[in-house]
């Protein structure tokens, strides 16, 4: 029905649009760089005419595509006047131009440091532009340091300011409705996923980082390996001007439960030149440590902490004025002590958790004149994590809460090395212009792993034994996985308001022997002469990658489980749990997007925005017990079984999202701005209750809501100036339905159905006042900010064992605090 909805819609714009305009005179090209000579995309071109009389060469617009170049059509040789537009950049106003032949023109503007002037910077790409086709939420690096949401010192943190990203109590993140794992995460272009799980594990600053952009449902078919989308985040530049600054320098106190040494976020940034005018290098590092406190908890065993330390460095060198050669170096280390601790899970059952991450990338690109760019890379990813127990005690699981020492110990580590290839072809004209796109990558996976778990009891109400689970010796192991991608895209401009892009993409995995294709179809479309509107939407077919962890878990420990009669004895000999994946047969997960969005410019720098979106998600990897498929559904970490278990892998799983979301943003000069947004979603899988499996054990018959399906959520955030100079106030205001929670009995089969209950309303409200100055010639900015204004009590847990004296009592208390920050510019004038 919706792929048929989208033909007629299709079928309708060619009916009804405009006649295309006469072949123009005069062809006027350009390119818009940065200082550093390397391409914007998605600036937007105005041109007005210089002199009153020449009204036809006045308000013509064009976007730059990702060479950089743009295409402007004028009836007749004129003196024009040039502007510029791009976010994280200044406006270039009214540069003369004479336009009398196909000269090609480069436009130069700069990319914002730190904002002490009144200029606007939040000239936003126009989202009524029919040049942007793709659905798309964009985060500029100053809406990250200058929005106050929670941990706003990791990049990570802030993704939960776009309207479609939510994270759970765990931290884990979720994009429109998918798990983690579930979608591509780029830096500059390369995959920076952890391949052992598929999730986003690295630290960066916000400092580091010029934006951030999330492409879901109607993409490009340069993104794959992701069902619910890509998220690209784009380093900054260094330019020939050094700069330096330092953030949260200055370590704060903490008073809740006492006082004490609190959360100290140090970190400090450089950028400059290596040689003025060809090389240029930024680098950022950031220093954590932190402490969080769990109520309910005895003092002195409530608390857990960590330390992390990240720094990220990006080069670039101008070979020549058309070759530039860029380069990256990530280094991540994060040590967290008391990794699990909660209102029910005591200091004995956490975990200390040691992560490695080292990243480094290069990349050439070659620009070959009339919209040809040519680039090729190579990137180097290496992770390792190693978690540790308190002790080697066997787990305890109890109704009450749970006690003993957690039963994962293992010590994993991967590498990815990628090479990637992206050419820009040449445009040409047939029925309107083409710009083709094609490329691919490869990459090769490595995964070395040492499994030392030890196991785990069930008890009952009455702490009674019910069942044991004991893993096999350690197991030690390692295994390789290539994967390989090619695309090709045509995006079509046939008239000047309608645009159609054309991909096909296509992935391949050689560890299960499976070759996905991935059609991608989307139009763009302004309806009126004024083209302050655009409709805009599509459908493209997605698929997922295949996780190490997955792969590696048919070499990892057998589970052996006794069950036990209400005497205390063994009801029988244990049980064996194994696993296997088919030689053949298997599928790569598998999403199909329909996408629908209106979009409207009401009024100067104000926009509002309405975006339909559906996923279906089929052939997602399941481990199923073969010689019970049809066991009632358990919380426990492996479901407890009467007989032999075998678990095979599978595409059984089964997602399903829906969502309507609005939004409305304006901008005023300086990086000043609101937004808000309301997003209505449904989030439904069948493989939903394993949260501590890498893959899922168990599904269910029908599709159920997920754990964090949050039907309503209301964001909202603004940066405004008060009526003195140099003093803003900003804040955030986050509020979004309860997430699900199933009950179970002290078994830990689900009593009732899956997830059909929910945690309270969840509010954040932060607010922050700050204050720019300039003190002995150097610049600062200082903030007070009070998080959780409201007190509201946003719960992280829940007793939900039927039959407790405490069945559905939640624990968990946000609090409310104080957040102080004080960043540090460099001298005033740099």
């Amino acid at each position: 029905m919706q792929v048929y909805l989208v033909g007629t819609l299709l079928l309708g714009l060619c009916v009804s649009i405009d006649v295309p305009l006469c072949a123009a005179d005069i062809t006027f090209r350009g390119r818009v760089v940065d200082e550093n000579e390397a391409p914007v995309h998605d600036a937007i071109v105005y041109i007005e005419s210089a002199a009153a009389a020449s009204a036809s060469a006045k308000s013509l617009q064009a976007q730059t595509d990702p060479t950089g170049a743009f295409t402007l059509t004028v009836p007749e040789a004129a003196n024009v006047l040039v502007s510029v537009e791009c976010e994280g950049f200044y406006a270039l106003k009214n540069q003369p131009v004479h336009v009398e032949s196909s000269h090609e023109f480069t436009f130069v503007i700069n990319s914002v440091r730190e904002v002490f002037q009144s200029e606007n910077v939040n000239a936003a790409t126009s989202p009524v532009d029919v040049a942007e086709s793709r659905n798309e939420e964009h985060l500029s690096g100053t809406e990250m340091t200058d929005i106050p949401f929670s941990n706003s010192h990791n990049l990570r943190s802030s993704l939960v300011l776009l309207p479609g990203v939510i994270t759970d109590g765990s931290g884990t993140l979720h994009v429109n409705g998918s798990a983690e794992n579930q979608v591509l995460y780029l830096l500059n272009g390369f995959d920076l996923s952890n391949p052992i799980s598929g999730r986003f594990q690295t630290i960066l600053p916000v400092e580091g980082i010029r934006s951030v952009d999330l492409s879901s449902g109607q993409s490009s078919p340069e993104y794959g390996r992701g069902s619910a989308g890509a998220l690209r985040l784009t380093t900054e530049n260094g330019t020939d001007l050094f700069h330096y600054g330092a953030t949260d320098f200055i370590p704060g106190l903490d008073i809740k439960g006492g006082l004490r040494l609190g959360n100290w976020y140090p970190r400090v940034f450089v950028s400059g030149p290596v040689m003025p005018g060809r090389a240029w290098f930024s680098d950022t590092f950031v220093s954590q440590y932190s402490q969080a406190l769990v109520t309910g908890l005895p003092s002195g065993q409530n608390t857990t902490s960590s330390w992390a330390g990240s720094n990220l460095l990006h080069g670039q060198v101008n070979l020549t004025p058309a070759n530039i050669l860029f380069a990256d170096f990530l280094a991540t280390i994060n040590n967290a002590n008391r990794v699990g601790l909660g209102p029910l899970d005591p200091l004995s059952t956490t975990s200390t958790v040691d992560t490695r991450q080292y990243f480094a990338s290069v990349k050439d690109q070659q620009y070959l004149g009339h919209g040809a760019l040519v680039e090729l890379g190579y990137g180097h990813n290496d992770f390792s994590v190693g978690q540790t127990p308190q002790g080697q005690g066997l787990y305890i699981i109890s109704p009450q809460g749970d006690a003993g020492n957690y039963f994962a110990n293992s010590t994993q580590a991967a590498t990815r090395d990628q090479w990637l290839l992206h050419a820009f072809l040449p445009k040409f004209q047939w029925a309107g212009s083409h710009q083709f796109e094609a490329g691919g990558d490869v990459d090769w996976l490595h995964y070395h792993a040492a499994l030392r778990d030890t196991g785990y009891q069930v008890l009952g109400l009455s702490g009674q034994l019910l069942s044991e689970t004991l893993f096999a010796a350690p197991a030690a192991f390692s295994l390789a996985d290539t994967e390989a991608s090619a695309y090709l895209l045509d995006t079509w401009r046939v008239f000047k308001n309608l645009q159609l892009s054309l991909g096909l993409r296509a992935d391949h995995d050689q560890k299960i022997d499976a070759t996905a294709w991935s059609p991608r179809l989307g139009f763009s479309w302004s309806p009126f002469a004024s083209a302050r509107t655009r409709l805009s939407g599509g459908y493209s077919v997605t698929h997922d990658a295949v996780t190490l962890q997955m792969l590696g878990q048919p070499l990892s420990q057998n589970a052996l489980t006794t069950i036990y009669n209400p005497e205390g004895n063994p009801a029988g000999a244990p049980v064996v749990a194994t696993f296997a994946i088919p030689h053949a047969g298997l599928a790569l997960p598998r999403a199909d997007h329909w996408t629908l969005a209106a979009d409207r410019q009401i009024a100067s720098h104000v926009f509002l925005t309405a975006k339909y979106l559906i996923r279906r998600g089929t052939d997602g990897f399941a481990f199923i017990n073969t010689l019970a498929p049809d066991a009632p559904p358990s919380l426990l970490p492996y479901p407890t079984p009467q007989s032999p278990a075998t678990y095979q892998l599978s595409n059984v799983r089964r997602d399903r999202y829906d969502s309507i979301a609005l939004s409305v943003r304006q901008t005023f000069s300086g990086q000043f701005e609101w937004m808000a947004s309301y997003t209505y979603s449904r989030s439904l899988s069948n493989a939903v209750i394993d949260a501590m499996s890498p893959t899922a054990l168990q599904v269910v018959p029908t599709l159920v809501p997920t754990p964090w399906n949050a039907p309503n959520r209301v964001l909202a955030f603004a940066y405004v100036p008060l009526p003195w100079k140099n003093w803003a106030v900003s804040g955030l205001a986050d509020m979004r339905s309860g997430f699900p929670f199933s009950v179970r009995d002290q078994n830990g089969i689900i009593s009732g159905a899956v997830d059909a209950r929910r945690f309270p309303l969840h509010f954040d409200l932060n607010l922050a006042v700050e204050r720019m100055l300039t003190f002995r010639g150097y610049r600062y900015a200082l903030r007070l900010g009070m998080a959780n204004v409201t007190g509201q009590a946003n719960p992280t847990a829940v007793n939900s064992v039927v039959g407790t004296p405490k069945f559905l009592q939640f624990l968990g208390d946000e609090g409310r605090h104080f957040v102080v920050r004080i960043r540090f510019f460099g001298r005033a004038g740099k």
